[in-house]
Formats: structure tokens, sequence, C-alpha cells
């Protein structure tokens, strides 16, 4: 076994027994690091399943180039070879992102069809430049920690413990070959940036930098196991709430706990679309506010922030029986069950989303009517549940604000022969 070889498999240690056993696939651009992984990694007498090639179409000649490389390598290492092709600009521009993100989650999504794990090239000067890309894009702690070892979703990085100048030494020991993409040298890339001006800067006013940012990167995985610590015991502590598909947060709590309270409001907000200067305005917002993502949307309620999907969710279905009315008969009084005089309603009963403009008379209202609105007001409920709020109508209108009241045209009365039974089914509790 190469020195090579012997590093990559301490550092990979705690998955090489797994990987020998169902063996990995392996991603190859055809390009110097990867082609180092398939060669270690049959070293180490993993099972290769098969070579993913992405061809992102977008370099011309150059992409044919790199995918027959790749194609022949994969032959004469007797390695099932599986190539993917994109149009990688028209996808960007469909997604309205840049070439390097669309090619990116082209890739991924790609990776993930796939049934047993994925090796990828990223080695420790990748993990640096994570770092300082990270760093210098303002992010968070958990930014700052670095590529893993195993991601945790099929992705392993078996050279994380090996430098890039090990992997061109490791080629020339096997006189391996390998293509160069040309777009590595285009510095207009943040990462090919710092790769090429940024780091030879910091390598010049301190050598040695490299290790430094390795051994940092390490500090900050450690802290960040301190971090989830404290991140699991405030969640104990605040104990937020579901209401159907909505997440209620204590946000006088939240805000009693300064500064840990708001980076742990911002963690459990951030996947969905909520940036810090989102979480900032939460803290101050005016009751009532109403904040939306791409994907969710927040209201400030009292003490409370309400958080829910902006899509919203389909109507339930409705359980109708009538009967005779029975000895000794008492209205139903669930939120989501009621009992109406049958002879007062006109049509079959159908379910819809309370709009602007829609009137009712609640039971127990001598005369007149109201709006549903300002009665949801009234009854201080949130902008998120005015936004979801059902209506029962027939075909004279409302005749139950679901989970409120009922219209008073509609109640039983000491006359009334004939019930209206009608149920609806409670959401279920969404996956936040």
């Amino acid at each position: 076994m190469t020195n090579f070889a012997h590093k990559v498999a301490l550092s990979f240690a705690p998955h090489l027994d797994a990987a020998r056993k169902r063996g990995l696939h392996v991603a190859l651009s055809g390009g110097a690091d990867s082609v180092g992984l398939l060669l270690v990694l049959q070293e180490l007498e993993i099972p290769i399943i098969g070579a993913l090639h992405c061809n992102f179409s977008l370099r011309g000649a150059e992409s044919d180039r790199d995918e027959a490389f790749v194609r022949q390598l994969c032959e004469e290492r007797n390695v099932p070879f599986l190539v993917k092709t994109f149009d990688t600009r028209h996808e960007a521009e469909r997604a309205g992102e840049s070439i390097e993100m669309a090619a990116r989650r082209l890739r991924y999504t790609w990776f993930a069809e796939q049934k047993a794990p994925i090796a990828v090239a990223h080695h420790a000067d990748d993990n640096v430049e994570t770092l300082l890309l990270n760093l210098l894009r303002g992010s968070g702690l958990r930014g700052l920690t670095g590529m893993e070892m195993d991601n945790g979703r099929g992705i392993l990085r078996p050279l994380l413990g090996v430098s890039r100048r090990e992997i061109l030494d490791y080629l020339e020991h096997r006189q391996q070959t390998f293509v160069t993409d040309s777009s590595n040298a285009d510095t207009q890339y943040r990462r090919n940036a710092i790769r090429h001006d940024l780091l030879p800067l910091l390598r010049t006013i301190t050598p040695g930098v490299d290790r430094a940012l390795t051994r940092t990167l390490a500090h900050l995985q450690a802290a960040e196991e301190i971090y989830e610590y404290g991140l699991d015991a405030l969640s104990q502590e605040f104990a937020p709430q579901w209401r159907e598909d909505t997440h209620i947060f204590p946000l006088k709590e939240i805000i009693a706990h300064g500064r840990a309270g708001k980076t742990w409001l911002f963690e459990q907000l951030k996947d969905k679309g909520f940036d810090a200067d989102a979480v900032e305005n939460f803290l101050t917002a005016r009751n009532g506010a109403l904040f939306f993502t791409p994907t969710h949307l927040a209201t400030v309620c009292g003490d409370s922030l309400e958080v829910a999907p902006a899509e919203l969710p389909p109507l339930p279905q409705i359980q109708v029986r009538t009967y005779a009315r029975p000895e000794g008969f008492q209205p139903a009084r669930a939120p989501h069950e009621i009992t109406l005089d049958a002879d007062k309603v006109f049509g079959h009963p159908t379910l819809r989303r309370a709009q602007e403009g829609d009137r009712f008379s609640p039971f127990g209202m001598k005369q007149g009517s109201k709006l549903v609105s300002d009665y949801l007001t009234n009854r201080h409920r949130s902008r998120i549940e005015k936004l979801r709020s059902l209506l029962l109508c027939d075909e004279r209108g409302i005749l139950w604000l679901v989970g409120e009241t009922i219209d008073r045209r509609a109640a039983i009365t000491p006359t009334t022969q004939r019930i209206l039974h009608l149920q609806i089914e409670m959401y279920p509790t969404a996956d936040f």
C-alpha cells in the first residue's frame, strides 16, 4: 500500500469497513482530484459500483473531451461508467441562479437518485477554501465548520485528510494522467479567486497558513457540537407549540434570552427563507405584522411568533348526517363539529376559505351582522389564522365559521325537529 493510500485509510477509517462491504459510486470529472480518488479507492479494495460523470455542456469540445477521457479511464480500470448531460445555461436562466449554483444543484440532484453512497473528491485545500468563502459571506458558525467526511445524506469525502499537493504527487507516482478544466482558472468565480489570488497572498504573509486554517476548522467543528447542545437546551426551554400546520414560538421568552434567543430563532427559521435581518424584524415588529418568503409566512401575534407554509392546506373533508331530533338532545360544541337545524339549511353545505367582505350573524348576536374579519380580530386571532379560516356555507350564505361559531339563522331552537350533524376532519400536524 502506498503512503498516500495509508494516510487516506487512516482519516477515512470510520467509514472504511462499510465502504468495503457495500461499495461506492465515485463522482469522476476526469480532473486530478477525482482521478486520484478513483485510484486510491481501488487501492484500498473498495468496490466501485459506478463512476458518475456530469457533462454540463459549458465548455464545448473540452466538455466532450473530459467525458471521453473518463469513459476510457473507466474501461481501463474495469469500472461501470454512468454519464448525465445537462443544459446548464438554460437551467440557470430558468431558475434565475448562477451557472455555478445551477451546476451544483443539477449534480447533487442526480447523485441523490443513486442507491448507494457517493464518494466525491473534496480534499483538505477545498475545506480551507470553503472556510474562507463562507467567512467572506458572513456565514454563521455552521457555515464556518467546513465539510464533513460524511454529510449524512449519502455523500462521502475520503480525501478530506490529504492536500491537493499530495494528490498530485500520488498521481505522478502512479504515472496516471488526468484532464484540466480551463474554467478552474477563471477568477470571476469566487472560489477560484480565493484559490488563485487570496490563498497565495495569505501564504506569503503567513507561511503555514493552510495548517493553521485546518486547525481552526477542527476547533470550529468542536465548537459546533457545543453550539448544537445549546440549541437543543433552548428548544426544551422555549417548547414551541403547533396549531394544525402553524408553528408557534414564544417570542417574549426568546427576546428575554437576548442574543442566544435570537440565534436559536434564526436556526429554526433559516431553512424557511427567513434570514438574520428578518429575525431582527420579528423582535421589534408591531402586533399583526406579516412577513413572507417564497415558501413560508410569519406573523407577530401578541407575545408569540407564528410561522406557517405559504401554500394553504387543502380543504378538509366533511362528514354530514341528518337525523330526527332525539329526546334529551344536546348540541355539539367541539371546534370541528357542529349541529344545526336541518330545515334551516338550503342546498348541500360546502366549505370554502373566508374572503374579504364576508359577513355573518354570529350565534348570540341579537340583530344585524358582522364582518368575519372583525369577529376574528375581536377573538384575538392572528393574521395567519384569518388567512386559513374556513366557512361552511349553503345557498343563502354562511352557516359556520369553522372552529369559532355558527350563524344564528341555522341554530337549533326548541322547535327544531331534524338535526344536521357536520364534522370536519382535523388537519394533520405538518413537518416544519
